[in-house]
């Protein structure tokens, strides 16, 4: 298996239904680094991975997930 490793700069995501494509932006370089610097990897995951990964990643650093926002009053009446 091919690895390798940088500074994350960058990334996005993609939905394609159940499952997602993760774009992520590395450089392999200190700064300044310029666009032909930065290299490109996707990963392609169920969302139930997605969801896994989020919460790991929530647990390492430390960090709570948002709070839900509060469902407003005709939301809570009618059930929508």
């Amino acid at each position: 298996m091919k690895e390798s490793s940088g500074v994350l700069v960058g990334w996005r995501s993609q939905d394609l239904g159940n499952r997602l494509v993760l774009k992520l932006q590395l450089v392999q370089k200190s700064s300044p680094h310029g666009s032909r610097d930065v290299h490109t990897e996707f990963v392609v995951m169920d969302k139930n991975q997605a969801v896994q990964l989020g919460n790991y990643l929530f647990r390492v650093t430390g960090q709570t997930p948002p709070a839900k926002p509060a469902r407003r009053l005709l939301a809570r009446i009618f059930g929508f």
